[in-house]
C-alpha cells in the first residue's frame, strides 16, 4: 500500500517518457536512422528530467549507482552508433532506459504519513519542474541569464530541502517547502513577463480582465512573503523595512479595490502595479532575490 502510493506520485512524468521511449523503439526498428534519433530523448531522461533530478537529490547510493550504469550503457550505445552497429546500439539504449527507471523507482521517497499530503506534494513538485522549464525558456528568450542562475540556485535549495523532509516523514513541512519553490517561480515568471515591451491591451479583452490578472499577481507576491519572508530571522531594521513596504502595498491594494468597485479599472490596475512593486521591495529587503 505504501509503495503503491509513492509510485503513483511520480508515474505521470515517468509514463510520458516511457511512452516516448517505446515510440522511439518502434521507429528504430523501422528505420536505421531511428537509433541515433533516440539519443537526445534518452540523454534528457538521464541528465535533465525530473526523474534524474530526483535521483541526484536523493543521496540514495543504490539509485545513484544504477543511474551511473544507465549512463555507461548510453555512452556504449553512442560508440556502437559511431561504429555502424545500430542493432547493438538499440539494445544498449533499451538497457540504459530500463536502468534509469529502476534508479528513479529506488530514489522515490518511502517515508509515509498522510497519503493525501504526499500525493499533493508529488503533484506540486511536478508543477515546480514544469514551471522551472518554462522559466528557463522565458529567461533565455529575454536574455535574463543572471536572473535564471540566481533563481535556479534558490530553487535547488528549496526542492532539496523539501525532498529531504519528505524522506524523513515530515510531510507537512515538505509541502510548505515545495510551495515556496512554486510561488517563487510563479512570481519570477510574472515579473519577467511584465517587464517585456508588449502592448498590454493586446493581452486582455477588457480592463476588468487585466485588473483580475494584477490581483492574482499581487496575491502571489503576498503569499511569497508569508512563505519565505515571515519565517526568516530578521534584524529589527530589516523587520521595520519589510513592514513599511508591506503596509504601503496594502494601502495601495485597498485603494485599487475601491477604484475597481467604481468600475475605474484602469486606475485600479496602476495602483495594483505599484502595490506589487512594494511587495517586491519587501521580499528583496529580506535577502531573497526576485526580478522586478
Amino acid at each position: 500500500m505504501m509503495c503503491n502510493t509513492m509510485t503513483k506520485i511520480f508515474h505521470g512524468s515517468i509514463l510520458l517518457v516511457l511512452l516516448a521511449t517505446m515510440s522511439g523503439n518502434a521507429n528504430a526498428q523501422s528505420a536505421q536512422d531511428g537509433v541515433a534519433d533516440r539519443l537526445p530523448n534518452i540523454e534528457r531522461l538521464l541528465t535533465q528530467s525530473s526523474g534524474a533530478k530526483q535521483v541526484l537529490n536523493s543521496n540514495n547510493s543504490d539509485a545513484l549507482a544504477r543511474r551511473q550504469q544507465a549512463l555507461d550503457a548510453y555512452r556504449q550505445a553512442q560508440e556502437k552508433i559511431n561504429q555502424g552497429d545500430d542493432q547493438a546500439a538499440a539494445t544498449l539504449l533499451n538497457q540504459s532506459t530500463r536502468l534509469m527507471f529502476e534508479a528513479i523507482k529506488m530514489s522515490t521517497p518511502t517515508s509515509l504519513g498522510d497519503d493525501k499530503l504526499i500525493v499533493n506534494y508529488g503533484q506540486r513538485r511536478e508543477a515546480v519542474i514544469a514551471l522551472q522549464d518554462a522559466f528557463n525558456r522565458i529567461s533565455e528568450e529575454n536574455h535574463e541569464t543572471e536572473v535564471r542562475d540566481k533563481v535556479n540556485q534558490q530553487l535547488a535549495g528549496l526542492v532539496e530541502r523539501a525532498d529531504k523532509l519528505l524522506q524523513k516523514g515530515n510531510n507537512e513541512k515538505a509541502r510548505v517547502e515545495i510551495d515556496k519553490a512554486y510561488h517563487l517561480l510563479k512570481v519570477t515568471i510574472e515579473s519577467i513577463r511584465s517587464g517585456q515591451t508588449l502592448v498590454r491591451s493586446l493581452q486582455f479583452a477588457t480592463k476588468e480582465e487585466e485588473y483580475h490578472y494584477e490581483i492574482d499577481r499581487n496575491d502571489t507576491h503576498s503569499m511569497l512573503i508569508r512563505l519565505l519572508v515571515d519565517e526568516k530571522k530578521k534584524s529589527d531594521a530589516m523587520q521595520q523595512k519589510v513592514g513599511e513596504f508591506v503596509a504601503e502595498a496594502n494601502l495601495l491594494r485597498k485603494q485599487a479595490e475601491d477604484f475597481a468597485g467604481k468600475n475605474a479599472h484602469e486606475q485600479a490596475i496602476e495602483l495594483l502595479e505599484q502595490s506589487t512593486r512594494q511587495l517586491v521591495r519587501a521580499i528583496r529587503s529580506a535577502g531573497i532575490y526576485i526580478p522586478g
